[in-house]
């Protein structure tokens, strides 16, 4: 098997240098085209030693909350090792086992970057002696999605390592000789992970056949398989930060190839930085319309910026910069959408629709909540006072969504009237007036006139996204309601959602507590984002610090190097 591995790195190099090279010639023949707009780019001075990136003040701990949930993290930890443990998810309701994520544990893999974050130091080491001890990650149950495992196993192995060298975790909890050994099982699941790269293209396979050792995919109905932005740009933070551990450019060459037909995009933008999806892997094309920051475009345009902070001295650190910045404007002006005021809901709230088949949905997903978050991180960081106050106001408006609910807690997925419509467009019985998308019942209806938007998915899985944009609020301007909008939020999870056996989802948030109904299932990205990003609103500014972390999309730190 080392020899099949080592035949797949050789093989990659030369492919993803001959890629890389192409793209290159492809610029430079041609920048107009394919950086439209970029000239326009809005930076200000993003020089890391202007005053950083947190709030200018040291911000002390809050320790009562910050304790309330660690304390959550504990049982969380507890609860699967009593009743899970080794399995990748827990049934928290009925105390059963599911492995949803190759049977590698997820779990213990995707939390132990936040066991460290909160200094949990007997949870850590069952983890990565379970990790170094019990897992091969030579062995897959079924075929291995290259998004989800890069995010959550690559991801958080490698963040661990880095909190480990830089001591965040002390030597005395994790030696160097578990160190090494976690270190040795990344690269074992990085190198079979090594063929979805191998595509014609360079755009990521979506699955890899870790028997055959090929690339693949699960098809959707088109004629070759396709991908979408997330997919072939979530990847760059891990590999970046792999290579450096390792010294071996493998990883980051692979996938600054992955993304670089989406940054250095040769297809003409009609809004500058937006890309349109879905694309096809094999020649490159796009076969489709759709062009958003939510869910199966959001994290490429989030790892942009991150790219950027992460590793100032990369080559293409200034252009991965440009490019967020040119997708951010973009975002203002094509895909935000003023929600209608209504009679019981006199404001208007910022939304984020998404573009399809040639016009703007107002439709929005909890997962687009973490664009906020993203938009205060980079707006700050650059300099662009105009980003971040668009983050302060897309924050608000997911806040509302939390705040307006019987829960306290948001909906999976929503939408709104745009200002353009009116309370005749609303009321009229005549469908000739309803926008694309009306609120489909009675239920439904009262929820626009109450709040000025409705649920379409009202189920809440325990996603961290909010939770996240307020973190980094709170870190950019140190203003005390961000830190009363996270307790809140933590407040009303632990009405709806605490069980048994650890925390469940919610079946319908637009139910009163109670009444809400439960989901028999727990996320790894619960214990993995949401419980940090609440950690970390309340402990000390020093936890996690934004001057020298960087977070992936799966709420992993890696460090900052200049």
């Amino acid at each position: 098997m080392h020899s099949q591995n080592q035949k797949w790195s050789w093989q990659l190099k030369i492919f993803t240098t001959c890629l890389v090279v192409s793209l290159l010639l492809l610029l430079w023949w041609a920048p107009t085209r394919r950086m439209r707009g970029i000239e326009d780019v809005q930076v200000g001075d993003q020089s890391p030693v202007r005053g950083g990136l947190q709030w200018k003040e040291h911000k002390a701990a809050d320790k009562e909350k910050a304790n309330r949930i660690k304390k959550a993290m504990k049982r969380t930890f507890w609860k699967y090792r009593l009743k899970a443990w080794g399995f990748d998810d827990i049934l928290p309701i009925t105390g059963g086992h599911y492995s949803s994520r190759n049977g590698w544990g997820a779990m213990i893999v995707d939390s132990a970057s936040t066991l460290a974050i909160m200094g949990l130091w007997e949870e850590l080491q069952l983890s990565i002696d379970h990790i170094i001890d019990s897992v091969d990650f030579e062995e897959p149950y079924g075929l291995v999605d290259s998004f989800e495992t890069t995010i959550r196993y690559i991801g958080g192995l490698t963040s661990v390592v880095d909190l480990i060298d830089h001591g965040v975790v002390p030597a005395h909890v994790i030696p160097k000789e578990k160190r090494d050994r976690l270190l040795a099982q990344v690269v074992i699941l990085a190198t079979k992970l090594g063929p979805c790269f191998n595509s014609p293209t360079g755009l990521r396979w979506t699955k890899v056949n870790f028997t055959s050792n090929t690339g693949t995919y699960v098809a959707r109905g088109y004629k070759n398989p396709i991908t979408d932005p997330a997919r072939a740009g979530s990847n760059w933070l891990e590999n970046s930060a792999l290579s450096r551990i390792t010294g071996d450019p493998i990883y980051l060459s692979n996938a600054t190839a992955s993304w670089s037909s989406l940054v250095w995009n040769p297809h003409v933008e009609d809004f500058p930085g937006i890309i349109q999806s879905p694309m096809d892997i094999i020649t490159g094309l796009v076969q489709g319309d759709d062009r958003s920051w939510d869910s199966g475009h959001d994290s490429y345009y989030e790892y942009l910026i991150k790219a950027h902070i992460l590793a100032p001295g990369d080559q293409f650190s200034a252009t991965y910069r440009d490019r967020w910045v040119q997708a951010a404007l973009s975002m203002k002006e094509h895909l935000i959408s003023k929600s209608l005021r209504t009679k019981t809901s006199p404001k208007s709230h910022s939304f984020i629709g998404s573009w399809m088949d040639g016009q703007l949905v107002p439709s929005m997903t909890h997962l687009a909540c973490f664009i906020p978050g993203n938009l205060l991180y980079g707006g700050r960081y650059v300099g662009n006072e105009e980003i971040f106050n668009l983050g302060l106001d897309t924050l608000e408006a997911c806040r509302h969504t939390y705040h307006s609910t019987p829960t306290g807690i948001g909906p999976e997925s929503f939408q709104w009237y745009p200002t353009n419509w009116t309370e005749t467009a609303i009321e009229t019985a005549d469908h000739r007036l309803r926008p694309l998308y009306a609120p489909p019942d009675q239920q439904a209806l009262t929820n626009v006139h109450k709040n000025g938007f409705w649920a379409t998915v009202p189920s809440y899985s325990l996603r961290p996204e909010y939770l996240e944009s307020v973190f980094y609020a709170w870190r950019l301007t140190g203003e005390q309601q961000y830190r009363d909008w996270s307790w809140e939020a933590f407040e009303a999870i632990e009405r709806s959602c605490k069980v048994e056996f650890g925390y469940a989802g919610v079946e319908n948030v637009m139910n009163l507590p109670g009444d809400a109904g439960y989901t028999d299932f727990t996320e790894s990205f619960w214990a993995a984002e949401t419980l940090k990003y609440l950690y970390m609103t309340f402990a000390d500014s020093n936890v996690g610090n934004l001057d020298q972390w960087v977070f992936t999309t799966e709420g992993h730190p890696l460090k900052i190097v200049r």
